[in-house]
């Protein structure tokens, strides 16, 4: 205990040696240990998720004789727990210590992953497997955002949450290019055995990151009661959709979610397999290229930390449309061009989505105190859930009226839902990240809002 306490000594300088500088460098968040821990469990998770979404979708193509339907019906079944149970997820992130909530999250994620594997070694695998395998693992991933994001402002100083969070999205996208490259080159070579059973071993770095974390709980004020987790989440409800800012994030990432991120789950393998035919490894190079724009671009935010989001967000979904129609459109052209152009589109889309993503992130944190963090980001998962819809949407379009006439759909509706939301949303439009808004006091029960932890997480021993 007592060199955890010196360990906590060393942080707390470091904190206060970051929380001096007006802008923190691209690099600074690494210099505290638990966020160091909290990125290490970060890219562990990050490379499993871009394997497994590489070898995921061709395992159904295999299973399935090429069906784009069963693609997006298994990427739809996912995310139908994270509608289900994300706001409650938040409510449990809010209530418990979000570091146990973590750690049990990453310790089931691996255990899935290991009956997996071994259903594949037996032979055993059939179509409606890979359903329940996409379900209990959405079940997992909608009590990990919360838990995982709420983490992220205890632990750094608050002048340090956009470079955190653009540096843990840095990882992400780092992992995006190995993972996704590993991923396909794996799948193609090993086949699906080979390629879930690294998976499995890459899903143990979080489960070990997490456990070696040292964080405070935030007390949030929650009773741990059916009727006291009811009024919780009705309570973030309630501070969610009276916040312009965090509302305007919201809506916007429910058409973002809809009709842009089913590019990557639905549309990319398709674009991979029936259009370019270049297969599951064209695929992974596809994803990695996308990765590198993407590194880039949180790199660019982690240095930059813009904070007019009301008006780069909006934007940038509007772009990230316009890209996917263009992307669409070339993929007609005759010869080696008609896979050039579309690859270079793939940088724009890479870039925007991994900005879009940090930037989303850390208005969240900086806008809604400590203790509504959990359920502000369980919120978030009502917008990702949209992903069923737009997931199973995009597979049956993609088998009515073809792949690149349905994306040119999706990128003109995107285009539309971001033009409206900066046109009609005035209030989102001129608000700033870092806008603090606490919860109006009409609940005399609710404990005291606890402080952020600035001196990331030297607290857990007093």
């Amino acid at each position: 205990m007592s060199e955890e306490r010196a360990a906590g000594a060393r942080e707390a300088q470091d904190a206060d040696a970051l929380r001096s500088r007006e802008r923190p460098g691209t690099w600074d968040s690494l210099r505290i240990r638990n966020f160091r821990y909290l990125w290490l469990g970060q890219a562990g998770h990050a490379a499993g998720i871009w394997m497994e979404q590489i070898a995921r979708p061709f395992l159904v193509l295999d299973l399935t004789d090429g069906s784009a339907t069963h693609v997006g019906g298994v990427l739809a079944v996912r995310t139908v727990p994270q509608f289900i149970l994300g706001m409650w997820a938040g409510v449990i992130a809010d209530s418990f210590d979000r570091r146990s909530v973590l750690l049990v999250v990453k310790t089931g994620t691996l255990l899935l992953n290991i009956a997996f594997v071994a259903i594949l070694v037996l032979g055993l695998l059939e179509l409606w497997h890979m359903y329940a395998y996409a379900i209990v693992r959405g079940t997992m991933m909608a009590f990990d955002q919360p838990a995982r994001m709420g983490l992220v402002p205890s632990v750094v100083p608050e002048t340090h949450v956009t470079n955190a969070v653009a540096l843990m999205s840095a990882t992400q996208n780092t992992m995006r290019i190995f993972g996704a490259a590993s991923g396909g080159v794996l799948y193609g070579v090993f086949g699906a055995t080979g390629a879930f059973a690294l998976i499995t071993l890459v899903y143990a770095v979080p489960v070990f990151s997490t456990y070696m974390l040292r964080v405070a709980p935030v007390l949030s004020g929650v009773r741990r009661s059916a009727s006291g987790l009811t009024g919780g989440l009705l309570e973030g409800v309630r501070f969610t959709f009276s916040h312009p800012a965090i509302r305007g994030v919201l809506l916007l990432s429910m058409i973002y979610f809809m009709f842009g991120m089913s590019f990557l789950q639905v549309f990319a393998p398709l674009f991979a397999e029936k259009v370019f035919d270049i297969g599951s490894t064209g695929f992974g190079g596809m994803t990695a290229l996308m990765g590198v724009a993407a590194l880039l671009a949180s790199l660019l935010i982690a240095t930059q930390q813009p904070t007019r989001l009301g008006v780069i967000l909006p934007l940038m979904a509007t772009v990230f449309g316009a890209a996917l129609v263009l992307l669409s459109l070339t993929s007609y052209i005759p010869g080696p061009a008609g896979l050039v152009i579309p690859f270079a589109m793939l940088t724009v889309l890479g870039g925007l989505q991994s900005a879009y993503m940090a930037l989303t992130r850390s208005a969240l944190l900086l806008t809604a105190p400590p203790r509504m963090h959990g359920r502000v980001f369980g919120v978030l998962t009502l917008d990702r859930a949209f992903m069923t819809a737009g997931g199973a949407a995009a597979g049956f379009l993609s088998d009515g009226i073809g792949v690149q006439p349905a994306q040119i759909a999706f990128g003109l509706i995107l285009i539309v839902g971001g033009l409206a939301i900066y046109a009609l949303a005035g209030e989102f439009r001129r608000s700033r990240a870092g806008a603090r808004y606490e919860v109006p006091e009409e609940d005399e029960d609710a404990t005291p809002q606890a402080s952020r932890a600035d001196a990331a997480g030297v607290a857990a021993d007093r």
